[in-house]
């Protein structure tokens, strides 16, 4: 700070003369500098007891309170330390025995390590209430007031929050004394320095669309993106990514380690749209932030000056870009009429404007990467390439491959910067790929090292034969189960292998995935809860029935002995993943021998993994109303199990389908000799499809107990556009579902939604 802002100057001498202090000053004005200079004058270097306590209502506003601090305080030399969840309780014990005058923490972690004696508060003079409006809505009330009870009575309480509704009165009443008020905001808590503009959403398209027309549009360098759930930050940033956007997103869901990385990312202006919802992005302070982008317009319109006052900060110009609609329309109002915010409103681009734009964006990278050389070697083969019939089609499969490899290198220098080694290329919708667009000062800087090699090396380069084919240029999808296995491993493309461990990592493999409702935050959760040691999962890879948990050598033996322990109905199997290599043959068990003469053979999804055995199957389908004794033998698998009945009992066992066993719906079907596989009838997939549909795989079947006006109705639930579904073929597991070429983008952005428990897959049937 070259000039104190309003906040720092009218605070600095209260905080110094010990008062209490109630200030209510608007979102980037400056506060933690208000607080923390007094407070590092005040507290000597020397300082072994916890003489300041900073409460914080998100572990990212602790962390970045916690830095700004330690660089105020960096040539005074007071420590620092940030508590929150997520974290290791080791390390936080650490500093609380080498003596840190300053803990900055949230509610929950703090009053954990009161509770556990770690943290000694008889000597904190000092107790600063960060946010602490939105501390309380998060439902911290009790925790802050118990905090509170500890500190010895002749403490200073400084407490900063945007609005005082009666919770904070409360507090000020019961734990404040003659408290000074600083009101820099006026009674109207307004946002200044900011143009708001609106953009009406059109029906016509998915919004995630008019959220991509109106970035070719606007053309933001970077932005902080904000959505009302979970769901829509993970669907908007898919589709970001999908179209060139450089995006990562911020929720709840993430485990501690991927937050940090993100904003590690963010920070260094390595990302340039984080995709966020509110309580992750709280108190989330970007230098230099230009826009923020309401994908839907909160509730609460306090809310939404909380939004936008990230940007447009200490007296900068900022943009509010917000997608509206019919539904926002109370909140829109308040807005108006209450906070008196003028909003200008800007036509959405038509689909042709948009595809110009995009059409110009990819044509100024290429331009950008390729410098001023020419590329000697290639012009033949540019030149046979225009004379030839599908002339566009090739240019279209270079381009794909083009930006591909730049995404591709774009993530391998990101996990350079980040002390990683190169992972290979994942799928484009990974989230853990490089992206295609940056800020575009970034662009510039790329085109401009590109510029500076010398003309020699791309002279040599470009003489040389160009380079061959990759084997697989395009993973986009594996191929489906329902192909034949021979057609599968003879030339199909495979997807990507998972990664192995990097230098003193372990990998682990665990019976748990996505069809257990689980993402990349959540499984750490779940084994969190089952006793593995906390925020030490470095990262994860799901698929549908396991995931590969990636953790320090050290912290290995924490998971594997969650091996026998429950994870709700299920018991836990964590076990070390063998490298490819060192894999021996023939470890798959052995084929279940086929029914005899006058039996059925059963598959059920019930398998060891539910704690089943050749005994306790036939008697959980017994509790399940199958007929009692007539299981003549059981086979069990991890995840499955085959039950022998009598031909004539069959129909009583398939009739369990549906019912449950403890919580998991049982099902039950004829298994199908190898030999017969043949004789299934001849799949949808085989037929011609007709001009202007899509073929959809949509991850919904029979077993599901659903008929087609179910799975019809499913996606309409999850936002699929009303009786647009041509035609159907239902399967077991899945099925495909016929759209208008027009309505499939309605359909795909249902990927990632709830169905009950089940999270939705639905995405294009891949073309043989």
């Amino acid at each position: 700070y070259t000039h104190p802002t309003p906040v720092q100057a009218r605070a600095f001498r209260p905080v110094m003369e010990g008062k209490d202090l109630i200030v209510r000053s608007k979102t980037g004005t400056g506060k933690t500098a208000a607080f923390g200079l007094p407070l590092l004058e005040k507290i000597p270097a020397d300082e072994k007891r916890v003489r300041a306590l900073i409460l914080c209502p998100t572990r990212e506003l602790a962390m970045q309170v916690a830095d700004e601090l330690r660089s105020l305080g960096k040539n005074k030399g007071v420590k620092v330390a940030a508590i929150y969840g997520g974290a290791s309780m080791k390390q936080q014990e650490d500093a609380f025995e080498e003596g840190t005058p300053i803990i900055v923490g949230t509610p929950g972690r703090v009053f954990d390590h009161i509770n556990r004696g770690n943290l000694k508060l008889d000597g904190c003079d000092h107790a600063v209430l960060d946010e602490a409006d939105e501390m309380l809505n998060q439902g911290f009330y009790e925790e802050v007031t118990r905090i509170l009870d500890r500190l010895p009575k002749a403490r200073q309480v400084l407490l900063f929050s945007a609005t005082v509704p009666t919770d904070i009165q409360n507090l000020i009443a019961r734990y404040t004394t003659n408290a000074e008020t600083l009101l820099l905001s006026g009674d109207v808590f307004t946002v200044e320095h900011i143009h708001h503009v609106r953009y009406d959403v059109s029906d016509a398209f998915p919004k995630p669309r008019n959220l991509i027309y109106i970035l070719e549009k606007e053309e933001p360098p970077n932005a902080i993106i904000f959505c009302n759930t979970r769901d829509d930050t993970a669907l908007v940033t898919a589709v970001l990514n999908r179209n060139g956007f450089d995006a990562e997103l911020l929720n709840g869901d993430l485990p501690q380690k991927e937050r940090e990385r993100v904003m590690g990312k963010v920070k260094r202006g390595e990302v340039a749209f984080m995709v966020a919802t509110d309580i992750a992005a709280r108190g989330i302070d970007i230098s230099g932030l230009e826009y923020v982008i309401n994908y839907s317009l909160p509730e609460d319109p306090a809310v939404y000056l909380h939004r936008v006052g990230r940007t447009g900060r200490i007296g900068n110009k900022g943009t509010a870009i917000n997608l509206f609609s019919g539904r926002e329309l109370a909140t829109y109002t308040v807005l108006e009429k209450k906070y008196g915010i003028k909003f200008e409103r800007q036509e959405m681009p038509a689909p042709e404007e948009a595809m110009r734009l995009w059409t110009e964006r990819h044509v100024r990278e290429i331009q950008e990467a390729s410098g001023s050389s020419i590329f000697e070697g290639f012009l033949p083969l540019a030149a046979q390439l225009k004379n030839k019939p599908n002339a566009d089609d090739l240019v279209a499969f270079l381009l794909k491959y083009f930006f591909s490899r730049m995404r591709m290198e774009k993530a391998q220098q990101a996990q350079e910067t980040e002390g990683r080694e190169p992972a290979p290329a994942r799928k484009t919708e990974s989230r853990s790929e490089g992206r295609g667009r940056g800020g575009r000062d970034e662009k510039r800087e790329r085109g401009g090292e590109r510029r500076e090699r010398s003309g020699e090396d791309r002279r040599e380069r470009g003489g040389e034969k160009p380079m061959a084919r990759p084997e697989h240029p395009d993973r986009e999808r594996r191929p489906r189960r329902d192909e034949p296995r021979r057609e599968r491993d003879a030339g199909a493309i495979r997807g990507p292998a998972a990664l192995e461990a990097g230098p003193g990592e372990v990998k682990l493999w665990v019976n748990l995935g996505t069809a257990d409702g689980l993402g990349p935050g959540s499984i750490a959760t779940a084994l969190e809860d089952a006793g593995a040691p906390l925020g030490k999962m470095v990262r994860a890879e799901l698929r549908p029935t396991f995931a590969y948990v990636f953790v320090a050598e050290d912290d290995s033996p924490g998971f594997e002995a969650l091996n026998g322990k429950q994870h709700g109905a299920k018991t836990l199997r964590v076990e070390k993943s063998k490298p490819r290599t060192e894999r021996e043959p023939g470890t798959r068990p052995p084929p279940s021998p086929d029914a005899g003469p006058g039996e059925v053979k059963l598959w059920t999804n019930l398998g060891s993994d539910d704690g089943m055995d050749e005994a306790k199957l036939p008697a959980a389908l017994e509790a399940a109303g199958a007929p009692a004794g007539k299981v003549l033998k059981a086979l069990l698998r991890p995840t499955y199990g085959y039950a022998y009945v009598a031909e004539a009992d069959a129909p009583a066992f398939e009739a369990l389908n549906g019912k449950l066993h403890g919580d998991k719906p049982l099902k039950l079907e004829r298994h199908r000799p190898r030999g017969s596989r043949e004789e299934r009838r001849p799949r949808l997939e085989s037929l011609p499809d007709l001009p202007g549909q899509v073929r959809l795989w949509v991850g919904l079947g029979r077993q599901d107990g659903l008929d087609e006006a179910g799975v019809t109705a499913a996606l309409e639930a999850a936002g699929a556009p009303a009786g647009k579904v041509v035609r159907m073929d239902l399967r077991p597991t899945y099925a495909y579902v016929f759209v208008a070429d027009e309505d499939a983008a309605g359909f795909e952005t249902t990927h990632g939604k709830q169905h009950g428990e089940r999270t939705l897959k639905v995405e294009r049937a891949r073309k043989k």
